[in-house]
């Protein structure tokens, strides 16, 4: 009899069984969820990721090397001497103005102004520009690299530089500019106009 009952009772003991650790395993599921962890006290175990933490090597800055310029700035020879100033003369309607003398290396660049106040054109062939030094030394205008426009509109101003073709001369300070050969109906007496006392920078 004590056989029977058992074999009876054995399947249901194994149900109540199954029942219960399926039970146990969901609400170890749903602490898992909520709490992050599994288990009672001493035995629980956590289950919250924890972020790696690592500390990135931090890279110098790196410094200028001395003696270097930026992409903003330039830096100029050292054989290059800027002389900058008014040195003009006016003459009937035309105005004519050096305002910058360089000496990129031993040649020098002229910016002239001119401006014609009158009520036609007149043009200042390159070709007829020249100069002399305090020392006699001649030099022309070069018509391969100057860049002036050569007329100056009627009551209009115009800007350019002229490169003279010589070097100077060791024992020369000043320039005498002059632009002959001027054309037009109101140009100045003499088709010509001299400017004196140019310096030469250094």
């Amino acid at each position: 009899m004590d056989d029977g009952k058992h074999r009876k009772t054995s399947p249901l003991a194994l149900r109540i069984g199954a029942v219960a650790l399926g039970v146990l395993v969901l609400l170890g599921a749903v602490q898992a969820a909520t709490s992050g962890t599994v288990g009672i006290g001493a035995l629980s175990v956590d289950l919250k990721s924890r972020p790696a933490t690592t500390s990135a090597p931090v890279a110098d800055d790196p410094l200028p090397a001395v003696g270097t310029t930026t992409a903003e700035g330039t830096t100029a020879s050292a054989e290059n001497k800027v002389a900058e100033g008014s040195w003009k003369v006016a003459k009937g309607l035309l105005t004519v103005e050096i305002t910058r003398v360089e000496n990129q290396a031993g040649r020098l660049r002229l910016y002239v102004t001119a401006v014609n106040a009158g009520t036609s054109a007149m043009d200042l062939p390159v070709a007829s520009v020249s100069a002399v030094d305090d020392a006699k030394r001649d030099y022309g205008a070069s018509l391969a690299t100057s860049r002036w426009p050569v007329t100056v509109k009627k009551g209009g101003t115009t800007t350019g530089f002229l490169d003279l073709d010589q070097r100077p001369s060791a024992a020369s300070a000043t320039l005498t500019v002059t632009f002959a050969g001027i054309i037009g109906q109101l140009a100045p007496t003499g088709g010509s106009v001299t400017v004196p006392d140019v310096p030469i920078p250094r």
